[in-house]
């Protein structure tokens, strides 16, 4: 990764890249209302829930699936993972969580970007999914593959941590204590993420979808999922 692909990265999976992912929890919010998430402890759990269960075998296998079919011109199968990745999820919300993200962010990415033709890229992707999204805009900034799972996998976790933040009782610093707990991880799972290249994607987390589903029932709500 040359000075100008390490910038555009962390400008891409920073905070202040306005995707709206600050509005979906992913099932936290009803994990912290339910006691299922209360402390420090408990976010670390879920973070490590998120990275074995969920970054692993479905939306980091998916970004690398992508952007691996993008380096040899396989449209077809970047499409068809796109439509996976709505399939593979059963509650509503977080589908709708993950097309908003990746259709914001190909908006955004297409207006500075400096490539009239990125639009027409973009249209490729039926559902526009955060990992399909994520995995066209960090191959057409020729980023490699793992870098793209680093970034992408820094941006989910960082996520999960802000939500934190704003739904149980810790601290700045604790939450960045967990964050780089997290996140040291990310390179082996990222190494993992690339052994699976050839294996489908998977996604077995009974609790984290009955969670997601459940958001809807919440009784006062911070955020959309």
């Amino acid at each position: 990764m040359d000075a100008h692909q390490f910038i555009n990265a962390l400008q891409i999976t920073d905070a202040f890249f306005p995707v709206g992912a600050f509005a979906y929890s992913d099932g936290l919010e009803t994990a912290a209302a339910s006691g299922h998430v209360r402390d420090g402890a408990g976010l670390s759990e879920w973070m490590n829930s998120f990275l074995e269960d969920v970054f692993v075998p479905c939306e980091g296998l998916a970004l690398l699936k992508c952007m691996l079919a993008l380096e040899s011109g396989n449209f077809h199968t970047v499409r068809s993972i796109d439509e996976e990745l709505t399939a593979i999820r059963p509650a509503a919300s977080v589908r709708t969580a993950s097309t908003g993200v990746g259709k914001s962010l190909l908006t955004i990415y297409a207006s500075i970007c400096g490539d009239e033709q990125f639009p027409e890229k973009s249209r490729m992707l039926p559902r526009s999914n955060a990992a399909a999204a994520y995995a066209l805009v960090f191959f057409h900034r020729g980023m490699a593959a793992r870098e793209g799972l680093l970034a992408f996998g820094y941006s989910r976790l960082a996520g999960i941590v802000s939500a934190g933040l704003r739904l149980i009782s810790i601290g700045q610093q604790q939450g960045q204590a967990l964050l780089t707990k997290a996140i040291h991880r990310l390179p082996e799972a990222a190494d993992r993420i690339m052994e699976m290249k050839d294996r489908p994607l998977t996604s077995f987390n009974p609790i984290l979808d009955i969670h997601q589903m459940n958001h809807r029932y919440v009784y006062s709500r911070l955020f959309r999922s």
